[in-house]
C-alpha cells in the first residue's frame, strides 16, 4: 500500500480508484511530474535501509542529493550545513565524520536514521513511514517517534505510519487502519481500536502484546562459545577520525605502519553452553552485529579470544532483503545448503527429522487432522535411515526438507517457486530463518530475527525458535534491541553497552 501511494509499484501492477493529493490524482501523472512531488511534497522512509541506500555513495552525498534536486538555488555549503543539522536532529553521533562514510560502515540502526534524515530534508507535506523504527533500540525508537511527532506539530506534516508494532502505533498515531489479507478490516480512533476492537485479526494483534518473561534453564553442559576479554575495532586512517566515550581511538604501529584503531566495544566476556540462549542487548551502533560477525570469523579485527566448537554455525541476518539472492527462487535458496552438506552426523540428524515428519503425517491422517506435507515416500525415508550413503542427501530428501522447513516457518509450499522480490519483508525474514535452520546446525546467531514481523507472526516465530531449541538442544546467540522479545526468549543477557553480563535467575 505504501509503495502504491508513492507510485513505486512495478510496471506489472494495475491500479483502480484514485490517489488524490491536494485534489490531484497521482495515478495518471508522468514520471517527470511525479519526480517533482516525490521527495519534496511526499517522502518515504523505507523498511530496509541497506537496500535503499546506494552502497557506492557516501551517506552525506546521498542526503545532499535530495536538497540539490529540489532546490538548485542552495549552495554546496548551505546544503551540507542542513544535512549535518538533520543528522543531529535524528541523534547521529559525530555528523561531520558520518557525512563521509559509506552505508556499510554504519550499523542497521544508524542506516535507518540516515533514511529518516533524508526523508525529512525538504519538510514534506506527507511522510510515509514504513517501519521507521524497526532496527532501533528502545531509547532511540522513542527519540525518533518524538521527532516525528514534533515535525507533525511544527510543520503540519501528515504522517502515514506503517507498522507491525502496536505500541509504536499507539504512541504516535491518532487514527489507525487495520489491514488483513490485503483489505482494510477495521478503522477508527486509536484508543477506540485498542479498547474495543471489532475484527478478530485486530483482537489477535492486541492479544499478542505480552510482557512474558522466560524461566531460564539451568546453565550446564559443555561450552559451545567462549568470548574472552574481546575488544572489537576497525582500522582507520586519516585525521578526520575522532573518538568518543563509547568509541575511543588509539594509535597502533603494526609491521612498521601506523594506523588508528577505533574501538566499537571493549572487554566482552561471556560463555554460551549447549542448549542455552544468550541475549545480546545494546543501543544501535554499540557493536552487536560486529561481535556476531567476529564469532563467525567474518570480522578479524579484535583482541582477546573467541572459541567456537560448532564447525558450521548459521546466522539469521538483520536485513532480510540483502540476505537472499534476488535472482533465485526460494526453493533453490533453501535447497542449496543441503546440496553441499557432507557432515555424516548432520545428515543422520536431518534424515531423522524426515522420518519423524512422515510418522507425524501418518498419525495425523489417522486422526483426521492436518500436518506438514512432506512428499517423500515412507519406504524411501526408511531406506535412508537404514543404509543410504551418509555423504549426501538424495534429491527427494532435499525437496522434502525444504517443504518441511517452509511449513515450520508458516509459509505456503508454493513459495518454493517464488522469488524474494515477490515476498513482503516479514516473509523474507521467515525464509532467512528457514535458511539458517535447514541444515541442522547446533549453534546459530539470530540478529534481530523478528524485527520485521507483525506481533502475531513474531509470536509464532519465537514459539518456533523456542520449540526447535528445546528439541535439538540448540545453542543460540540472540541479538535484539527489543527488551520484551529478549525477556521471552533468553536464559541470560549480556548488555553490550554496559560492558557487563546481566544474568537473570
Amino acid at each position: 500500500m505504501g509503495l502504491a501511494l508513492m507510485m513505486q509499484l512495478p510496471g506489472t501492477a494495475r491500479f483502480s480508484g484514485e490517489v488524490l493529493f491536494k485534489g490531484r490524482d497521482l495515478i495518471p501523472l508522468s514520471f517527470d511530474e511525479l519526480r517533482k512531488i516525490k521527495g519534496k511534497e511526499i517522502s518515504t522512509v523505507f523498511q530496509e535501509p541497506m537496500s535503499s541506500l546506494n552502497p557506492l555513495v557516501k551517506v552525506g552525498k546521498q542526503v545532499d542529493e535530495i536538497l540539490r534536486i529540489h532546490d538548485r538555488s542552495l549552495s554546496k555549503e548551505v546544503r551540507k550545513d542542513k544535512v549535518l543539522r538533520m543528522f543531529r536532529n535524528v541523534d547521529l553521533e559525530n555528523p561531520e565524520e558520518l557525512y563521509d562514510k559509506y552505508p556499510h560502515e554504519l550499523s542497521g540502526g544508524m542506516q535507518q536514521r540516515v533514511m529518516i534524515a533524508m526523508a525529512l530534508m525538504n519538510h514534506p507535506d506527507i511522510l510515509i513511514a514504513d517501519e521507521p523504527t524497526t532496527a532501533l533500540d528502545a531509547d532511540v525508537q522513542t527519540q525518533i517517534l518524538e521527532l516525528l511527532g514534533s515535525i507533525n506539530k511544527r510543520y503540519g506534516t501528515g504522517i502515514i505510519l506503517i507498522s507491525h508494532d502496536l505500541r509504536v502505533v499507539r504512541q504516535l498515531c491518532r487514527k489507525a487502519l487495520v489491514m488483513y489479507q490485503g483489505r482494510i478490516v477495521e478503522q477508527g480512533d486509536i484508543e477506540q481500536i485498542f479498547e474495543n476492537p471489532q475484527h478478530d485479526y485486530t483482537k489477535q494483534l492486541i492479544a499478542a502484546i505480552t510482557d512474558e518473561v522466560k524461566e531460564p534453564a539451568p546453565v550446564e553442559g559443555e561450552a559451545v562459545l567462549q568470548v574472552r576479554d574481546v575488544s572489537l575495532f576497525y582500522k582507520v586512517r586519516g585525521d578526520k577520525v575522532s573518538g568518543s566515550g563509547r568509541h575511543p581511538v588509539s594509535e597502533v604501529i603494526e609491521n612498521g605502519k601506523k594506523y588508528r584503531r577505533k574501538y566499537i566495544c571493549e572487554h566482552m566476556d561471556f560463555t554460551i553452553h549447549r542448549g542455552e540462549i544468550l541475549g545480546l542487548v545494546g543501543a544501535s551502533g554499540s557493536g552487536k552485529s560486529t561481535l556476531s560477525r567476529a564469532v563467525l570469523g567474518l570480522h578479524k579485527d579484535y583482541t582477546g579470544e573467541i572459541i567456537l566448537k560448532e564447525n558450521s554455525p548459521q546466522m539469521v541476518f538483520q536485513d532480510s532483503a540483502s540476505s537472499l539472492n534476488p535472482g533465485r527462487k526460494i526453493g533453490w535458496i533453501l535447497e542449496e545448503p543441503l546440496k553441499n552438506l557432507k557432515d555424516p552426523q548432520k545428515i543422520r540428524k536431518l534424515r531423522g527429522f524426515l522420518k519423524k515428519a512422515e510418522e507425524d503425517k501418518a498419525a495425523a491422517e489417522t486422526a483426521g487432522t492436518q500436518t506438514a506435507t512432506v512428499n517423500v515416500a515412507v519406504e524411501e525415508v526408511s531406506a535412508a535411515a537404514a543404509g543410504l550413503p551418509e555423504c549426501r542427501l538424495t534429491k527427494a530428501e532435499r525437496k522434502a526438507l525444504v517443504k518441511d522447513m517452509l511449513f515450520r516457518v508458516e509459509l505456503p509450499e508454493d513459495f518454493i517457486g517464488r522469488y524474494p522480490g515477490e515476498l513482503s519483508g516479514g516473509q523474507k525474514q521467515r525464509v532467512n530463518i528457514a535458511l539458517a535452520l535447514i541444515a541442522g546446525p547446533d549453534f546459530i546467531i539470530a540478529d534481530e530475527p523478528v524485527s520485521a514481523l507483525d506481533v502475531t507472526i513474531q509470536d509464532q516465530i519465537l514459539t518456533l525458535l523456542l520449540n526447535l531449541q528445546k528439541e535439538l538442544e540448540l545453542s543460540m546467540l540472540f541479538i535484539s534491541h527489543d527488551k520484551a522479545v529478549v525477556d521471552r526468549v533468553c536464559d541470560n543477557v549480556v548488555h553490550i553497552n554496559q560492558w557487563k553480563n546481566d544474568s537473570r535467575k
